[in-house]
């Protein structure tokens, strides 16, 4: 199809050949015409003469009228020439055809060549006038198409020479900037109703259901792998309540900005707000060891993000992270990563926690309320098996006593770690019927088998401790079984000894008094002073593996543990060791003065099955 530009040119074009072909043809047929009426003069004027046969004979065989050419007398007719008869005579005016002469005339020929001539100028001429009067349309024209080829409007950069043209452009200019408001005004809904869908309207990053389709997504890749990070600031809630709602707001504003500095240096990865105060990281394609690195860093970048005062500073930042692959969906990886995020906040104080490779295996990651279900289910039909592991003497090799571990059925008999299912149990708030049971179950264990198992520790959630009523429930216990109460222990985490210094002495001291030792157990798992040996009446301390791993060759926890053997000297108090696994460790931490060890280096936790116990 022609350009409309290309279109009116060869209009014009045409025109002018038209014209000069009509002004060509109307010369052509009045000089015919002019070539009759002299041929007809001619016949008149010789027949006004009135010439007689032998006249005209005579006439006819001049040379002077025979070499013009122009006319000739005959006594026949010739087919091809055009001839008048003499009245009252048997010649006739013989002349050529009009239209020979007029064609076969050098003043013809002259003429058609100067009108060639004369048109071939017009018509250069023309084609100048009309490159320049067009161009506003070709420019419009060109416009049109790379509109069309792009399937957008550009700037329209046109020469308004004429006022049509200037019209036209006004025009378009005019609805280009309607069609970019409406565009602009659709990007901007477009853009109104993801925000309100997909993000946080207080921070501005993902919400929830963002967070949730990135991970859908991820997971539907080829050979897909990664981590969830749960991050939960545990007292926003206590700023907003002490400072307000913008202190709050800005206080959670600067830990997302320190996020997402130390996330940078990850490609691909997604922040959101998972609730009012966690966050939800998603890192695709990153390898284990890669999460452990920036776990560490990430922890201690938030921790140091100073908070107000009245703020414990310590136990601020807690993360859980999954570690998951293609074959996992996301309801199990979130899942995961709250329970690994409950296991975090179990230890106290800042920290991230992640479960091991395999441990959940036995058991499918389960929301809070199949968590509440299986953990009711447990509580009710005595579903706990306890487990014991000895604590051996350095001296003698003799069994102090043992360490009482416990695990949880599920509803097809599998056995579910402490590790596990502890956290879960504490978001639950079933953590002191689930020790109280325990303690039952002890209690009952050692009077049935008094003669194997001796002194018995059994480790007390702080949940527990903390609770009202917790104390006395434990002694209203023990007191009805007179035969073993001498013979138990509970130990609690040193940090939280530390922590609640003043809300556990008195649940301390009645235990005490009833007979109850107390063990401070995962010594120098954190950096907390020790004074608490000279508060709480503490019957021993307990290394935590941290410490004792690789003792032999780490010469700072050698340091560490002479400091603590020092001060637990001078109160009598032995220090044992947790997760011996080596036998050079076990050597170390005898040359170290270690009283007793525990660990797989000695034995595997002794099962005992336990048959179901009521609690009447």
């Amino acid at each position: 199809m022609l350009a409309k530009a290309k279109l009116i040119e060869q209009l014009k074009i045409k025109s002018l050949f038209m014209i000069m072909v009509v002004l060509y043809l109307l010369v052509c047929v009045f000089s015919v015409l002019a070539v009759y009426q002299a041929q007809n003069s001619q016949h008149h004027t010789l027949e006004a003469l009135a010439l007689n046969n032998q006249q005209l004979e005579n006439i006819a065989s001049k040379t002077a009228l025979l070499k013009t050419n122009f006319a000739r007398l005959v006594l026949k007719k010739e087919g091809n020439s055009r001839q008048l008869a003499i009245t009252n005579t048997r010649w006739y005016l013989s002349f050529q055809q009009p239209i020979y002469l007029v064609f076969t005339s050098p003043l013809h020929l002259f003429f058609t060549l100067v009108l060639f001539v004369i048109g071939w100028l017009v018509q250069k001429k023309l084609q100048e006038e009309l490159v320049i009067k067009l161009k506003p349309l070709r420019q419009l024209e060109r416009w049109a198409s790379v509109t069309l080829m792009q399937g957008s409007s550009n700037a329209l950069a046109i020469d308004n020479s004429s006022q049509e043209i200037e019209t036209i452009t006004l025009a378009i200019r005019q609805l280009q900037q309607q069609i970019n408001d409406n565009a602009a005004n659709d990007i901007a809904w477009d853009q109104s109703i993801r925000a309100s869908a997909l993000l946080d309207q207080e921070t501005r990053i993902g919400n929830r259901a963002f967070f949730d389709n990135r991970l859908q997504a991820l997971l539907k890749e080829d050979d897909a792998q990664g981590a969830v990070f749960l991050i939960q600031f545990k007292e926003i809630d206590l700023v907003q309540n002490l400072y307000g709602y913008q202190q709050a707001m800005s206080l959670l504003l600067t830990l997302i900005q320190v996020t997402k500095q130390r996330l940078q240096d990850q490609p691909g990865y997604f922040l959101a707000r998972h609730s009012d105060d966690e966050l939800s990281v998603l890192i695709p394609n990153v390898f284990i060891k890669d999460v452990e690195k920036l776990a560490d860093l990430l922890l201690k970048k938030l921790a140091s993000v100073v908070m107000p005062v009245g703020i414990n500073q310590e136990e601020f930042v807690h993360i859980g992270i999954s570690y998951f692959g293609a074959e996992q969906v996301p309801y199990q990886i979130m899942s995961e990563a709250d329970m690994a995020l409950r296991a975090a906040q179990l230890q106290g104080p800042s920290q991230w926690f992640m479960f091991e490779a395999g441990e959940l295996a036995v058991v499918k990651a389960k929301g809070s309320l199949k968590w509440r279900t299986l953990l009711n289910a447990a509580i009710n039909g005595n579903g706990f098996v306890i487990f014991f592991q000895p604590v051996i003497a350095s001296d003698s090799a003799k069994v102090l006593h043992h360490e009482v571990l416990s695990k949880v059925k599920d509803k097809n008999g599998t056995l579910i770690s402490a590790r596990v299912f502890f956290p879960m149990a504490q978001k639950c708030g079933l953590m002191v019927q689930i020790d109280l049971l325990i303690l039952v179950q002890v209690c009952r264990m050692l009077t049935a088998k008094k003669a194997q198992q001796n002194k018995c520790s059994i480790n007390i959630s702080i949940d527990s401790l903390l609770s009202v009523g917790f104390a006395e429930k434990f002694i209203s216990i023990l007191s009805s079984f007179p035969e073993v109460k001498d013979q138990l222990m509970i130990e609690i985490s040193e940090y939280q000894l530390v922590n609640h210094l003043s809300k556990l002495q008195p649940t301390l001291a009645a235990l005490s008094t009833a007979g109850v030792k107390i063990i401070a157990d995962k010594v120098g798992q954190y950096v907390v002073s020790a004074r608490y040996i000279n508060i709480y009446p503490i019957y021993a301390m307990k290394l935590h593996r941290s410490i004792v791993i690789d003792i032999d060759k780490k010469i700072e926890n050698q340091v560490f543990i002479q400091s603590l053997k020092t001060l637990a000297a001078a109160k009598n108090i032995p220090v044992y060791a947790l997760g011996v696994e080596k036998q050079a460790e076990w050597r170390a931490l005898l040359q170290l003065g270690i009283k007793g060890g525990q660990g797989h280096f000695f034995t595997e936790p002794v099962a005992q099955a336990v048959q179901a116990i009521a609690l009447d």
